[in-house]
């Protein structure tokens, strides 16, 4: 039995930060109802495809199940909070006040039930004078300093290669709704909890931050280097770069003795991290003079037995093949067999799925409603009147 066997959870939230913590809620056992629009969650819409299933969906909303609601009708409010009286937690990311105009806000939903967990994402936070500007996760990377640290040396800045801002925002969530579950156990008493995507960002920024505040300098980016650390860089080799990360002077003298620079463990220059940190250049050129003889896969079998921390840098293909564990494979009954990503953790003695797939757009729409109690006419009515939608509907 999985850990969150019985917790009942409305996902309405669309795109990334909001799907991805009820996904995470859903593959640790949680049932998760996913209520989309009757024309479905705008990630659905997003490539590449196979088939009509967008990979970005179904990337971000596995093992849930799938209602389409029209909430912009009172029968549609109505049939949510049906679903809100007998649910455990909510996770939405609509624009501040959507909620509230729709009727649905935390102030009339913790009267439909005081003991609902209502878990919300937002761009800037609610209690800032921005709050109501639109946000999206390059935009909050630039506002928050996060592109400010992420480039080359005296290159041009880029934004971080994934929404690690809406992934960060995510789990940042999911931790205040996992806390405010244990809590409800001890009180029996629901609560909200807000995200900023802005505070997401900040949190993650700490040492360019801490940085800045002890030294006075505005941190700037460093490629594939530590600012603070060194050697910890990617490092030329006969045929790429080897990713090599010294974290203090033991290791040092690890990676010293591997190459057979032996000497430079007493070297002035390198006798501890602030030194090499000073002529951290001037190292590079020792290293790479050594490490040009031979390939990133000779360096590897090299340095990997002997306890040195260094990797490859792979691209995602190279990164499946070495790394199988941290994948697997999803089949969905439109889009076939999918690679995504596996479990973060492991529980010792608990069994997570994280192979199931999301779902069709109004997939789980007939077996939903009959969970409320719905008659078949009832059933048909809302059908024909357009507040929900079938899947089988087309």
């Amino acid at each position: 039995m999985s850990l969150l066997n019985g917790i009942k959870v409305i996902d309405a939230a669309q795109f990334n930060a909001g799907p991805i913590v009820s996904m995470y809620l859903a593959l640790m056992g949680a049932d998760v109802i996913k209520v989309e629009s009757l024309d479905g969650d705008d990630s659905r819409s997003i490539g590449p495809f196979s088939g009509n299933e967008s990979s970005y969906f179904m990337s971000l909303n596995r093992g849930k199940r799938s209602i389409s609601i029209n909430l912009k009708t009172n029968d549609g409010i109505e049939l949510f909070k049906k679903i809100v009286e007998k649910s455990d937690i909510l996770i939405e990311n609509f624009s501040p006040g959507v909620m509230e105009r729709l009727g649905i806000g935390w102030d009339v939903l913790k009267e439909v039930n005081n003991r609902l967990i209502y878990g919300s994402v937002t761009g800037f936070s609610k209690q800032s004078k921005h709050s109501k500007r639109p946000a999206f996760d390059s935009l909050i990377q630039a506002a928050s300093g996060l592109v400010s640290v992420t480039g080359t040396k005296n290159g041009e800045l880029v934004r971080v290669g994934v929404s690690i801002v809406d992934i960060t925002t995510g789990l940042y969530l999911l931790s205040g709704v996992l806390l405010a579950l244990w809590k409800r156990e001890r009180d029996l008493k629901g609560r909200k909890i807000d995200a900023s995507m802005l505070s997401a960002a900040v949190n993650i920024l700490e040492n360019p931050i801490v940085r800045h505040s002890f030294s006075g300098t505005i941190p700037k980016p460093e490629g594939l280097s530590h600012p603070v650390v060194s050697p910890f860089s990617g490092y030329k080799t006969k045929d790429g770069s080897i990713f090599i990360a010294i974290s203090n002077t033991k290791r040092f003298a690890l990676l010293m003795h591997s190459l057979e620079l032996h000497e430079l463990t007493e070297d002035p220059r390198f006798i501890d991290n602030e030194s090499r940190v000073r002529n951290d250049k001037e190292l590079r050129q020792i290293l790479e003079k050594i490490l040009i003889k031979k390939t990133t896969f000779e360096w590897e079998k090299i340095l990997v037995p002997l306890g040195v921390p260094a990797s490859s840098i792979n691209n995602i293909q190279d990164a499946k093949q070495k790394y199988p564990e941290a994948f697997v494979s999803v089949v969905h009954s439109e889009a076939g067999i999918g690679l995504m990503p596996g479990a973060p953790f492991i529980f010792e003695e608990e069994d997570f799925d994280f192979s199931k797939p999301s779902p069709l757009l109004g997939e789980h729409t007939n077996e939903i409603l009959a969970e409320l109690n719905l008659d078949p006419q009832k059933i048909e009515l809302l059908k024909s009147g357009k507040i929900v939608r079938d899947f089988l509907d087309g």
